[in-house]
């Protein structure tokens, strides 16, 4: 599990800022304005990071703070399905990082810090 201190540093890459347009486009029409933050594989090992987990997400910028969660297959091990990225909860789930990449003007190439505060406390910043 993550705990105080723990972090990561991903790139941006076009999916992260566009999912809507990149996702599979043979069971849905695309959806502008999904995004999400990548977890790579193996720090969502390292730290235990679970599809469903639930974090609160604060930003550097001062984005105001919501609830995420671990989302997505990534790798399946001993019964264990790691997520793969971080998007909102709910309704508009993959929308939930758009205002905060468009508030920090990320682009494509940019980095993102995956900053764990507590093991359910998460900031981003964009690098």
């Amino acid at each position: 599990m993550a705990k105080a201190a723990d972090y990561y540093v991903v790139e941006i890459k076009p999916s992260h800022l566009d999912w809507g347009e990149y996702r599979n486009p043979t069971n849905r029409d695309p959806i502008a304005g999904e995004s999400y933050v990548k977890i790579p594989s193996k720090d969502a090992k390292n730290y235990n990071i679970k599809r469903g987990d639930v974090f609160t997400a604060s930003f550097a910028n001062g984005i105001p703070s919501m609830q995420i969660k671990a989302a997505g297959n990534g790798p399946c091990e001993n019964g264990i399905q790691y997520a793969k990225q971080f998007e909102g909860i709910g309704h508009g789930a993959c929308k939930a990082f758009t205002a905060w990449y468009k508030s920090c003007n990320a682009k494509v190439g940019d980095q993102v810090r995956v900053d764990f505060l507590s093991s359910d406390e998460v900031l981003f910043t964009k690098l």
